[in-house]
């Protein structure tokens, strides 16, 4: 009898509430990155996000290197914040090749729970803060 193989994730989901220094405003961000670590370029996540009513859609659409071609060492990155978050919102994270991930999450103004996953994501979602990379 075959056993099915798990399945490691492909990406990390940050998301968590975060205020701007220069501006004094608060947003939720939402910091996609691969769990793979690159060792000669760094290398961008092409995003398109949208939020419609309370449903916010993650699509990752490939992979870029950064505009200045410089070697670097580290996983690939995209953000994405969204101002006024509150409430229950369903997340949907699809990559390129269609296959989805679905989430809901509860945005208070202090914090973000993750309510529902799926049982075998490729991508995992933590809502503990990161330090992030310069935009």
């Amino acid at each position: 009898m075959g056993k099915r193989r798990h399945r490691e994730p492909e990406y990390a989901l940050h998301i968590f509430r975060h205020l701007d220094e220069r501006t004094q405003k608060t947003s939720v961000v939402f910091l996609l990155q691969t769990t793979k670590e690159f060792t000669n370029f760094n290398y961008q996540i092409l995003l398109d996000a949208s939020l419609d009513n309370r449903a916010i859609q993650l699509r990752i659409l490939g992979l870029r290197t950064t505009p200045l071609i410089m070697p670097g060492v580290g996983p690939a990155r995209a953000r994405k914040d969204f101002a006024n978050l509150e409430g229950v919102y369903k997340l949907s994270v699809t990559k390129l090749d269609g296959e989805s991930n679905q989430f809901r999450l509860h945005i208070s103004r202090t914090q973000v729970k993750i309510d529902e996953s799926p049982p075998r994501p490729f991508v995992v979602i933590s809502n503990v803060p990161v330090e992030l990379p310069e935009q």
